[in-house]
Order: structure tokens, then sequence, then C-alpha cells
């Protein structure tokens, strides 16, 4: 049986998550050096202290990701996800959701842990600065952002809550709509 086949557009869209979010150290693979990158980045974004309780709890999910996400994608055991695994990963997961089946659980507590990192004040909505103040620090120019936020939020008329969220994250990573709004859930999109 042959592989589902990402379009252009699905393929350049994941490929930019992951040279921006995962190959934090960008060496053209994902590890889990990566991934500890990620925690210190969003430690000092937030000012957790190390070994604090969130800085724990985001070293935890973290931990439970990269497993996850190992176990999707690592082929060959290596422990580095290169392009080439990560995109044959995604798009058998495309073909699985647009099949009715539900995310993989990493990538489902990764959305969950997105969207805390981004709802700094806990209050269970992402608000356009918590949202710029998240993805300027992963090199998204602040125009971007705001631009990409105003158009999930449709000019501040929706609340970006979880649920909103989640409805954007599967879009981005799904979606083959060049008019989805999830397309600008990770800044403008320009592809």
């Amino acid at each position: 049986m042959a592989a589902h086949q990402l379009s252009d557009f699905q393929r350049n869209k994941i490929l930019r998550v992951f040279n921006t979010f995962y190959d934090c150290n960008h060496d053209g693979v994902i590890e889990w050096d990566d991934f500890e990158l990620a925690i210190k980045k969003i430690c000092n974004l937030h000012s957790w202290p190390t070994d604090g309780k969130k800085h724990n709890e985001a070293r935890a999910t973290l931990k439970l990701i990269w497993d996850g996400l190992r176990k999707y994608a690592d082929e060959n055991e290596d422990e580095q996800v290169t392009k080439e695994e990560w995109l044959k990963m995604w798009a058998e997961c495309v073909k699985s959701v647009e099949k009715g089946e539900s995310l993989p659980e990493w990538l489902t507590k990764y959305m969950n842990f997105m969207f805390d990192v981004n709802d700094t004040s806990g209050d269970n909505i992402i608000d356009k600065h918590e949202y710029s103040t998240v993805y300027m620090s992963y090199g998204i120019p602040k125009s971007d952002c705001d631009a990409a936020f105003d158009t999930l939020s449709d000019g501040g008329k929706t609340m970006v809550t979880r649920e909103i969220f989640a409805r954007l994250w599967t879009e981005y990573f799904v979606s083959n709509d060049r008019g989805a709004k999830g397309n600008h859930l990770f800044g403008t999109l320009k592809l």
C-alpha cells in the first residue's frame, strides 16, 4: 500500500514547525537536546526557576512528548528524528485524521502544553500579548505574531480558548486549505 502523500503546502507547513519549534539547535534533526533547549527557553521566558514546580512539570511533559515522537517517527531508533522521518510520520498522521481518527497522544499533549505556555495568566484564554510574547521568543517578528493572532481571533472577536486552539492546531497540521485560519497558528503563514 502506498504511503499517503502530503501536498507541497502541507509539507512546507510541517517543515516550518520542524525548523522553528522542534529543531531548536538547527542541526537538521530533532533529538532530546532540542527539547532541553525548549525547556530552557520557556522557563526563561516565564521566569520559572530551575528545578521549580513549573520547570519540572515542563520537563516531565516534554519528556513524554519526546518519547511519543520517537515511538511514531524514529524508525531507525537512533534517538534522532530526521526531516524525512518527520514528514513520513505526518503523512501517516494526516491520513489517519482524514479517516476520522484522533491526533497521536504525544501531539495532543504537545498541543495542550503549548496552550498552557501561551496562557501565562492561567485564565484559559490566550490573548494577543501572550501569543506574541511566546512566538517572538522563537524568532517570529512581532508584526507577524500580531497579524496572525488577529486572523486566529477574527480581529479580537473570538476568544482563543483551549477548544479553539485545538481546532486551529488540527487545521494547521492537517488542512490543505490555504484559507484555513489554523494556518496562522505559528505566526503569519508566508508559504
